[in-house]
């Protein structure tokens, strides 16, 4: 019972974070500098910018079996379907007529997306499911260069945002901000989350102890 509420949280947390992905690309500001490699694509392709993120997402699955010297973690299409999918139901469905033109406006949206993504990335990151393999990577190079995850979704972002600028996609200021804070904003409530992970750790001492 506790993996199925455990797997609740899971998908929350992924929902909240293409929500918050949404919302800061609806926010006119920039776009987040992950996801302007997507925008960027498809601008010039006839495909959404979710359907690009799966292709994307599923290419990074294998730079890190490549990495880690293990199978490919088939697996994570769970994850990488549903971000992909739900990034799109919001922005092309729930979201797709908000434009807002007022500067505070645009700044609430912003910094609305900005903290539902930090959030809904650490909820579903304390949860034993399948990662995206962009959160993944994250871990991995936290782990192989003993670096803080925000150091390393600074220096990772940084270089996605330059990539997506060459594509043509809507990088602003906000594009900076998403590339600075956000790594430590995922520092600071993956921190925050850490009940979540008390809840199938506790299951495992359990069964260990029955076992």
């Amino acid at each position: 019972m506790k993996y199925f509420f455990l797997f609740i949280i899971y998908v929350a947390g992924l929902v909240v974070s293409s929500l918050g992905l949404a919302l800061i690309i609806k926010s006119g500001l920039g776009v987040g500098p992950g996801d302007s490699i997507a925008v960027g694509l498809s601008m010039h392709l006839p495909v959404t910018v979710g359907s690009v993120m799966i292709a994307a997402f599923i290419i990074l699955l294998l730079v890190n079996a490549r990495l880690e010297r293990k199978r490919p973690q088939y697996e994570s299409l769970i994850p990488i379907i549903l971000r992909g999918r739900t990034l799109d139901l919001f922005l092309y469905g729930s979201l797709e007529n908000l434009d807002v033109e007022v500067w505070w406006g645009q700044w609430g949206i912003f910094s609305l997306g900005l903290l539902a993504t930090a959030v809904g990335i650490s909820v579903y990151l304390r949860t034993p499911f399948p990662r995206i393999p962009l959160d993944h990577f994250m871990m991995i190079m936290n782990e192989k260069t003993n670096q803080s995850k925000s150091s390393i979704r600074i220096f990772s972002e940084s270089g996605m945002a330059l990539i997506g600028f060459l594509l043509g996609a809507p990088v602003g200021f906000g594009t900076l901000i998403v590339a600075i804070l956000l790594g430590p904003l995922i520092q600071w409530t993956f921190q925050w989350a850490r009940p979540i992970a008390r809840l199938w750790s506790d299951s495992e001492k359990q069964a260990a102890q029955k076992a």
